[in-house]
């Protein structure tokens, strides 16, 4: 048995649906199957809307509207390539669903209010329309399907929208109603049902833990995740751009890299899996063929001591200091119990070894509730100058290197910091887990592209980019130009890019933060009608967060002379 999970951008619209479905058929050829669907594209987002809209007792008829044309849409798109596929099943969801809704949204404008449970039963409704549809398809395809209830069988504890299932007591479901053989099981991701039989979502982006948790309940073979890149980058590829697809990971470095920000997994995906050794495989639905990321026991084929450059943003830091933290017993514990008591997670904690202060980060959304918590806790030793003022730090982002290599490799710590210092990046605040897989720098959040580039460039032995502004392109800048547009090919081979973002004359300026195409460079100066000023060579090294530029003057001007430590002074901040 495998369980496949396709996200809501592999389901977006009728193309990538039946590609899906084609994904799914094929692989039922081989095994049997259990599936776990997201709801197609944006459409939970919709239904959050609606809820919102429905509190400011604003008209949501158009956008239940919206949500019924898309649907609609969907299903039409797919019949003008599967005319057999039988819409019965379909029709008769899309129509409850849309009734329940409506009912929801009076009940909502008339309370002032959207209780959880009512909550959890209208975003999770996409999900629903999605294995309608799915097996309609299936079935249509000549592949026997059936749906799979995940409130009859998953038990989940906790709220009605960040549930978690216990996987012991599904499992004994499972055994008690076992699964049929020969046929493809498709289950709504993201929810699951409580003690009193009512639905439960696992918070949002929760189907890749339910899949997670339907392989655990099977003890399937494999868990694959199928979304709309290749697997699991070492680092963001969309702030640097040799980022290098990782072929393995641990458990463990999975869990630490989806725990501090990487947006393929989830982070509660990975420990029902790692609990009954099950691999998981990170794949493409839109390249079916690649390799993916593979994420079990070891690290395969990936011995690196460092696996990859994630971030949190959005964040702030916390700082409770003052004299009577010293040699008081529980201050800790106080202080955490505050934030627990007023339900504020923690992403990261610090503490210096004078014991005078404990600093941690916690969500932007959540500042007010924790000031709130903390000014009740210590009220008393605040008005007794035994505690400062607690200090908020807003804009403040982390930036973790993760590696199981990293507990085996030296100077890793020195290279992370250096890298950073490099950028003039200053470090709030710093830690480090004990299992030594992981090293967390706290950073101002504006300085993050900065971060990642400099520490993938260090650390990865990656290519090393030159960012050039050439300020005179006559005889000898142009010839400058010339070579570097030739020697760009050799220069490549040895890991090193020259980047031509900027080229200046009497007449004006080309810039472009990305590189400039350097054919026919010369007729697109002919055509230029900026004015050129060192002030926005500046403002493009900031705004594009370059790390390396270089200014290359090869005019005469005095003025433009007296402006170089304008340029470096923008280039160092």
């Amino acid at each position: 048995m495998r369980v496949l999970k396709f996200g809501g951008s592999s389901l977006a619209d009728a193309d990538r649906f039946l590609r899906a479905a084609d994904i799914i058929a094929n692989n039922a050829q081989q095994e049997d199957l259990a599936v776990v669907l997201s709801a197609p594209g944006k459409t939970t987002n919709k239904l959050v809307a609606v809820i919102e809209t429905a509190l400011k007792n604003n008209e949501v008829e158009l956008q239940i509207s919206e949500l019924e044309t898309s649907f609609n849409e969907l299903f039409s798109n797919i019949k003008k390539v599967l005319p057999n596929i039988d819409s019965t099943d379909f029709d008769n969801q899309v129509k409850t669903s849309l009734f329940q809704l409506h009912q929801f949204v009076h009940g909502i404008r008339l309370l002032g209010t959207c209780p959880d449970h009512v909550n959890a039963r209208i975003i999770s409704k996409g999900e629903r329309i999605s294995i309608q549809l799915m097996k309609a398809v299936l079935i249509a395809k000549g592949q026997a399907a059936d749906l799979i209830d995940p409130v009859k069988y998953l038990f989940a504890n906790g709220d009605h929208l960040e549930a978690m299932v216990d996987v012991e007591v599904s499992t004994q479901n499972f055994q008690a109603n076992p699964l049929a053989e020969g046929v493809v099981h498709i289950m709504p991701g993201f929810t699951a049902g409580n003690a009193k039989g009512e639905l439960v979502t696992l918070g949002r982006n929760g189907s890749d833990y339910s899949a997670a948790v339907l392989a655990a309940c099977l003890r399937a073979d494999c868990c694959e995740i199928w979304t709309d890149v290749d697997g699991v980058y070492n680092c963001d590829p969309r702030l640097v751009d040799d980022a290098r697809l990782l072929k393995s990971l641990s458990y463990q470095e999975a869990m630490e890299l989806s725990y501090f920000g990487a947006s393929v997994l989830h982070p509660k995906t990975i420990a029902p899996i790692a609990q009954f050794h099950i691999p998981c495989l990170i794949k493409n639905s839109f390249n079916p063929q690649g390799a993916g990321t593979l994420i079990g026991q070891d690290t395969g084929e990936d011995n690196l001591p460092i696996k990859g450059i994630t971030t949190l943003s959005n964040l702030i830091m916390v700082n409770v200091s003052g004299p009577g933290m010293k040699g008081m017993v529980g201050m800790a514990s106080r202080v955490f119990g505050a934030m627990s008591s007023a339900g504020v997670s923690i992403v990261l904690i610090t503490q210096s070894s004078s014991e005078y202060s404990i600093s941690f980060c916690i969500e932007e959304e959540d500042k007010l509730e924790a000031e709130r918590a903390l000014s009740e806790a210590f009220e008393l030793e605040l008005k007794n100058g035994l505690l400062e003022p607690v200090e908020f730090m807003d804009d403040v982002a982390i930036v973790t290197l993760v590696g199981d290599g990293m507990r085996t490799s030296r100077g890793v710590a020195s290279q992370f910091f250096s890298s950073l210092a490099e950028v003039n990046v200053n470090i709030v605040a710093i830690a480090q887990g004990s299992s030594e897989r992981a090293i967390s720098a706290v950073i101002p959040e504006d300085k993050i592209s900065e971060a990642i580039k400099a520490c993938h460039e260090n650390l990865f032995n990656s290519k090393h980019f030159l960012d050039v502004f050439v300020v005179g392109v006559g005889g000898v800048g142009g010839e400058l130009v010339d070579q570097i547009q030739r020697q760009q090919g050799k220069l490549a081979e040895k890991g090193i890019i020259i980047r031509v973002c900027g080229l200046a004359n009497s007449k004006g300026v080309l810039l472009d933060g990305n590189g400039l195409p350097l054919e026919q460079w010369r007729d697109r100066m002919g055509d230029v009608s900026e004015k050129f000023t060192v002030s926005s060579l500046a403002a493009l090294v900031q705004r594009n967060h370059i790390i390396n530029p270089v200014l290359v003057d090869c005019t005469s001007s005095e003025d433009i002379a007296n402006q170089y430590a304008e340029f470096l002074a923008a280039a160092s901040t």
